[in-house]
């Protein structure tokens, strides 16, 4: 195992100064976020988070030895991720363009890469014999793209609250680092690491604290998609590949709120007719704000849940709790997502708007 200290500080310190350079030059390049009927936060926010975290991860990599790089395939595809989410941060496209960009990216992580889901836990050898190794293989490939996918939509729909996004995409990043260190995958351990003191030195300026009363810079659909990307791609690469591998059912784990909040939000807006990317107040957050959680306390508790899902999945691995306990345990989260929801929801019908300051879901 390299020494991680240096390059944990490389990309912490690069993510920290080139935020504090983009926010000063955000507004020049039309990178800003200003109060609307959909976005109540307070004065003109810098929207380059998102461009200083993946340049602060990218000059990082090309710090590291060669061998440590990782696939230049996953950095292409998460250069154009951020690409895309850049320009809609700038000229807010519509969610049929960046679907089909993000779907390109993800091909070529998969397929230039040759990363795909193969280790689906103790059912992969029956699914095998059943289905034969080609179908089984087509499938894997396109469970991986909509995985992929999802997962970028999934955090970019659910950062709406100063340090949410930030916040899980931490817990998800620790928890995958340790996991890949615990079988092994070194390589891994330092690209996931260098990712996550990126995202910390963003937090920096964009978690609310007794010191600082609202975020100074949002990350923007840059920030959001990429971070969604690169995790979805770390899952994926830890249940692939000819090195020791993990049932992909049980990384979910690490990720499950975001997937849950928007699969649960795409369902129901369909169910009332409405467009999947049409924005309301039924994200997990705003139920909660609705509560009357502070604003602050509502990231912290969703991103101390995300630290305890994934906890599920690195003690589970380092106890040895067979897969099928742990793919079953997440009908737990889902049930109790679900319960909620019908919950606080009963009797309501969907409120046009939002009050995220960076999502425009």
């Amino acid at each position: 195992m390299p020494n991680l200290t240096p390059h944990l500080l490389n990309g912490f310190l690069l993510a920290v100064v080139l935020v504090a350079w983009l926010q000063r030059i955000a507004p020049r390049l039309g990178l800003v976020d200003r109060p609307s009927e959909r976005k109540r936060h307070e004065g003109v926010v810098p929207r380059c988070g998102g461009l200083a975290m993946f340049a602060a991860y990218g000059i990082g990599l090309l710090l590291l030895e060669p061998a440590l790089r990782g696939p230049w395939a996953f950095a292409g595809g998460l250069a154009v991720i951020v690409a895309v989410g850049a320009v809609d941060d700038r000229l807010d496209i519509r969610p049929l363009v960046r679907l089909v960009a993000q779907t390109f990216a993800a091909i070529t992580m998969v397929v230039l890469g040759q990363h795909q889901i193969i280790n689906l836990g103790s059912s992969t050898a029956g699914l095998a014999a059943a289905l034969g190794e080609p179908v089984l293989s087509g499938l894997c490939v396109g469970m991986t793209i909509l995985f992929l996918v999802g997962l970028t939509n999934a955090f970019n729909m659910i950062d709406g609250l100063d340090g949410l996004a930030g916040g899980m995409a931490a817990a998800a990043l620790f928890w995958l680092a340790l996991l890949a260190s615990f079988i092994g995958r070194d390589s891994l351990v330092v690209q996931i690491g260098l990712l996550l003191a990126a995202v910390l030195g963003f937090l920096v300026f964009n978690t609310r604290h007794r010191w600082r009363p609202r975020a100074t810079v949002f990350m923007g659909d840059a920030g959001s998609m990429m971070l969604g990307a690169a995790i979805g791609f770390f899952v994926v690469d830890l249940s692939s590949g000819p090195e020791l591998t993990m049932p992909f059912p049980v990384l979910l784990w690490v990720c499950i709120i975001p997937m849950l909040d928007t699969l649960s939000l795409i369902v129901r807006r369909l169910l009332v007719g409405r467009s999947p990317f049409s924005p309301d107040r039924w994200h997990l957050h705003h139920l909660l704000l609705d509560l009357g959680m502070p604003h602050a306390v509502v990231s912290a508790f969703l991103a101390g849940l995300a630290i305890l899902m994934g906890a599920v999945a690195y003690l589970g691995t380092v106890l040895q709790i067979p897969d099928t306990v742990l793919t079953l345990g997440l009908l737990v989260p889902i049930a109790m997502h679900g319960g909620f929801v019908w919950a606080a929801t009963r009797g309501r019908a969907p409120v046009a708007g939002h009050l995220a300051q960076e999502s425009k879901q």
